[in-house]
């Protein structure tokens, strides 16, 4: 798929248009400057408040007034016939309701080009409404069959539904956009909201920018506001959003429960808030639970401070220019308050609002946003085209002013859509090739996911250095984030388990093809399978040079010997004919990988390259003083046993009780199609015994490193494990296995300590070690800084990928 645009028509189905996040994230992605596809938007019910705004951006509205038994009724056979008439090539829809009904009318409807939209983080359902909590129940089986796409609006709300039975190979992450000419610091309309307020200059004024619900947590913001008061006497707090005013009962009943009523400001709902953002000094989110808060971005792009419960991306979004407290813990949320207003006024306050200015500006504005919902929308309308009307007979359901309640009267006269040709919507043609194919490269990864987060860097300086870069992975949900950096990316059919010698033959014969399509002058082949069939098919094709990346040997290696060992020996075989190119060169992560192939005659002396693991961004992985409180160890990782998840919960089992107060955190999903993956009912028991923290996925690990003070990874086996090279550089002490691969990332006894694997209490007394001796932890940590600087700067390994390029280049000229 490439980046070209082609206009498309989108037809959006929302359950209403009142204020919302999923409603102001419509409106704002669809009438964003330069948006080159055509949209309507489906209301369930009625207009609301957007209804009218999108009509003055030229966006035509239907309401369809689905209220009462009658209304439903009513709406779902004009939902069908609308669509029927107007002919999208996408069908959109905006949260559980949408999803459920939009998306099993649109298959009625004969359009299977339909994106689900999930706009709640899935946890705390119970407190969402009961057709809600229904909507969702029913939307899980069927994800694997009405949508052709689920859009998450956070990773955590990803990670959440998958756990309730969505189908993941259909989910991907696109975040929140920013119009930043709307949200950005006004002193002058900082001043006149102030005075407004009555509140002067120099008075620290918290604000929260919430509609009143369960799931926004007042009750926590206003108790957290009672005990922040008694360490900053002069505080004020102005609470805005629906049902934030003084004729709401129970929220005033909680203001005078703790005492606090005379220190808020009630503005209720506003149309103003840019405006009123600004009058802030920190913006608190107190959620229990949240998808993607668009707020935390909002606030952070008007150069406000912000301090926020640890609830779907909130953590990742404010990284290290915010404060962040667990949630449903009002002492935790009024420590993260009086640490913001104690910064007002330092050289602090500056650098964490330019920070967080720029993390909006970098992730998350408004034109990325509109460019990755184009792409997924280009990719579905590829993949399903259309079946189409003649252009003037639509016409009026796309314009604005026209049908803007469609009715069943209205509905009748149009032409039915029966007997429509379909015609080819699709992306445009195969892929041309250019007249340089030595400077083009290909990389060939497994999962997109995996490319994204190893391999990018590399792929980025290659494209700087003049060469046209190709990835091949298998579909996935983070394909669009691929694309969005200017690659090409080609799907390749590729299994996880290589059971089926069919499916094997055809992924070998899927990138032979490839590679006889964009004649690349190198291939590139990272991970196990891409390596073994990659090489096979770049031999077969004539690739002039190809390049293998060893990231470890897999458990066929790695098991003990037990007599004749069939499968080692076909691995072998495979090995030797993937690697045995003769203008290659095969990257190593550790020596004990490099070795054993070179004892097993797969790998010559000169083929072998030794680059310590895919590096590691020094600035986004900054070093960081300790936090104060007690020490926490994490582990981030996928959970899987061989990772050592069991040893690090016998381990925090321990040390339970330990007098330093010390805090064991797991951060990392399962994964269900591993066989060696923690199950859901593990996880559950171990929360449930109250011995780990577990926070799920994680978006943001330098964020949760700087939150930390140790770093543990007790695996099996690696290449060399990326989260501890990141470790080394935001200066955190590590506490690893003594294997292949974990040390070979560390400096024993100098970055972190080594223990046996499979030793929970090894594990356990190194941890805690580290634990009570902060200098110690402190010496490693800085030990570490300078030795991700020296060994594992992402610009020095991007740049010793491309000496290997060239070097075979010049080889084969």
């Amino acid at each position: 798929m490439n980046g070209e645009r082609r206009p498309l028509r989108i037809a959006h189905i929302i359950s209403g248009l009142d204020q919302g996040g999923a409603e102001t994230v419509l409106y704002r992605l669809i009438s964003a400057p330069g948006q080159t596809d055509t949209h309507c938007v489906i209301s369930m019910s009625d207009e609301g408040v957007f209804g009218p705004r999108l009509r003055e951006a030229g966006v035509a509205v239907h309401a369809l007034h689905m209220r009462g038994p009658g209304g439903v009724a009513r709406g779902l056979v004009r939902l069908y016939r609308l669509l029927r008439a107007l002919g999208p090539d996408i069908v959109q829809t905006w949260m559980y309701h949408a999803d459920l009904v939009g998306g099993l009318v649109a298959r009625l409807a004969g359009i299977k080009a339909v994106a689900w939209g999930i706009r709640n983080s899935g946890l705390d359902l119970e407190k969402a409404s009961r057709s809600a909590r229904i909507c969702q129940a029913a939307s899980a089986p069927l994800s694997r069959f009405v949508p052709g796409v689920i859009i998450a609006c956070a990773q955590q709300a990803r990670t959440l539904h998958r756990q309730a039975g969505y189908s993941d190979d259909r989910m991907l992450v696109i975040p929140n956009g920013y119009d930043l000419s709307r949200w950005h610091p006004d002193a002058q309309v900082r001043e006149a909201v102030r005075v407004q307020w009555g509140v002067g200059a120099s008075t620290p004024v918290l604000g929260s920018v919430a509609r009143f619900n369960p799931l926004k947590d007042h009750a926590n913001l206003i108790e957290a506001l009672s005990l922040c008061a008694r360490a900053v006497p002069d505080v004020r707090c102005v609470l805005i959003g629906e049902g934030m005013d003084g004729a709401n009962l129970p929220l005033m009943q909680m203001l005078d429960t703790h005492g606090v009523r005379d220190r808020v400001i009630l503005l209720g709902r506003s149309d103003e808030v840019p405006a009123l953002m600004n009058g802030l000094d920190v913006h608190v989110l107190s959620s229990r639970a949240e998808g993607f808060p668009n707020v935390v971005a909002e606030a952070m792009a008007t150069g406000v401070l912000c301090a926020v419960t640890d609830v779907g991306d909130a953590a990742a979004m404010v990284g290290d220019a915010g404060w962040v407290a667990a949630p449903r813990n009002a002492q935790a949320l009024a420590g993260a308050m009086e640490a913001a207003i104690r910064a007002l006024g330092t050289p602090q306050q500056t650098e964490r609002q330019a920070r967080g200015r720029a993390r909006v500006e970098d992730m998350y504005s408004l034109q990325a946003m509109v460019d990755a919902y184009h792409m997924v929308w280009a990719r579905l309308a590829r993949d399903y085209p259309a079946r189409t009307r003649p252009e003037a007979q639509a016409h009026a359901l796309w314009s604005v002013g026209n049908m803007a309640a469609f009715g069943a009267d209205e509905a009748k006269a149009m032409p039915d859509a029966d007997g429509l040709q379909g015609t080819e919507r699709g992306m445009p043609g195969p892929l041309q090739t250019g007249d340089s194919a030595a400077r083009r490269l290909l990389m060939v990864v497994n999962n997109p996911a995996f490319f994204l987060s190893h391999r990018l860097p590399i792929a980025l300086g290659a494209k700087a250095a003049g060469y046209e870069v190709h990835i091949a992975t298998m579909d996935g949900p983070s394909v669009p984030q691929i694309v969005r950096h200017g690659l090409t990316h080609h799907a390749i059919p590729m299994s996880r388990s290589g059971k089926n010698p069919a499916q094997e033959l055809a992924t070998i014969h899927a990138l032979w093809r490839l590679c006889r399509t964009v004649r690349p002058g190198v291939v590139h082949a990272v991970t196990i399978k891409p390596v073994l069939y990659g090489g096979i098919a770049a031999r077969l094709a004539g690739v002039p040079a190809y390049v293998a990346a060893i990231s470890g040997l897999g458990f066929i290696f790695t098991r003990k010997k037990k007599g004749l060992d069939i499968l080692r020996l076909a691995a072998t075989g495979l090995y030797r004919l993937a690697l045995g190119h003769p203008n290659s060169r095969v990257i190593f992560q550790n020596a004990n990988d490099r070795d054993v192939l070179m004892r097993a005659g797969v790998v010559k002396a000169g083929q072998a390259v030794m680059i310590r693991g895919s590096g590691v961004d020094l600035d986004r992985y900054r070093f960081l003083p300790e936090p104060p409180g007690p020490p926490v160890a994490v582990m981030a990782a996928r959970l899987l046993f061989d990772k050592g998840v069991r040893e690090f919960v016998d381990a925090a089992r321990a040390a339970a009780g330990h007098g330093t107060g010390l805090r064991w955190v797991l951060a990392g999903s399962p994964d269900p199609g591993n066989p060696a993956s923690v199950t859901e009912a593990q996880l559950d028991g171990w929360r449930k015994e109250g011995v780990i923290e577990y926070l799920g996925e994680c978006a943001d690990v330098a964020a949760l490193y700087a939150r930390s003070h140790i770093v543990v990874l007790p695996s099996y086996r690696e290449g060399l494990p990326k989260s501890l090279v990141e470790a080394a550089a935001c200066g955190r002490a590590v506490v690893t296995t003594d294997v292949p691969g974990c040390r070979d990332a560390i400096e024993p006894g100098v970055t972190g300590l080594l223990v046996p694997a499979q030793d929970a209490r090894a594990l356990s007394e190194a941890v805690l070690e580290l634990a009570e001796d902060g200098a110690k932890r402190s010496a490693m940590g800085k030990a570490g800084r300078a030795l991700a600087e020296r060994a594992f700067d992402i610009e020095a390994i991007a740049q010793a990928h491309l000496g290997i390029y060239d070097t075979l280049l010049r080889s084969r000229s």
